[in-house]
């Protein structure tokens, strides 16, 4: 199995207990607040929410896949960090057949001015002897996270814009 990996940052200016609890902890309530059209359901198959929980995540219309399959990995309140997987659903996410699974680890952590700075890292799991294009691999890492940073920067709007939402 070979391993694909690509990194980024985004810098806000909400807490990141603030940004934790609306993009990790209430995703599945918040997401009809911050972008209704986006997510038309979460369905958890296996779980509390917490490490083991298997949900799958269907989105709404105009979205290039109907649906993926997800794992929580990691889930550590204290220190705003969150690992999950996506180990299944429609191609245009993930192509199963060259990929196993897709990791990604996000970190929220405070800046000096009381913002956030998120890391989000992805791993791409390759199936052993697929034979793989390495550069189109981390552009599909790269393509998920700016998805990543779209969504992140709509709940940060939706938290400026309702100062009161999620304190």
């Amino acid at each position: 199995m070979g391993i694909v990996t690509y990194e980024g940052q985004i810098e806000s200016s909400l807490p990141p207990a603030k940004l934790f609890r609306m993009l990790v902890l209430e995703s599945d309530t918040s997401i009809s607040k911050v972008q209704p059209e986006a997510v038309q359901r979460f369905e958890t198959l296996q779980g509390d929410g917490g490490p083991g929980t298997v949900r799958k995540i269907t989105f709404g219309d105009g979205s290039p896949s109907p649906h993926v399959i997800t794992t929580v990995d990691l889930l550590d309140r204290e220190n705003f960090t969150f690992h999950y997987s996506l180990i299944g659903g429609h191609p245009a996410l993930i192509d199963t057949s060259i990929i196993e699974k897709m990791s990604f680890q996000l970190k929220f952590e405070a800046t000096p001015n009381g913002g956030t700075i998120a890391t989000r890292s992805g791993k791409s799991y390759t199936i052993n002897g697929v034979e793989v294009n390495e550069e189109e691999v981390r552009a599909g890492l790269e393509q998920n996270t700016q998805v990543f940073y779209e969504i992140f920067k709509a709940y940060e709007a939706y938290a400026l814009a309702n100062p009161d939402a999620y304190n």
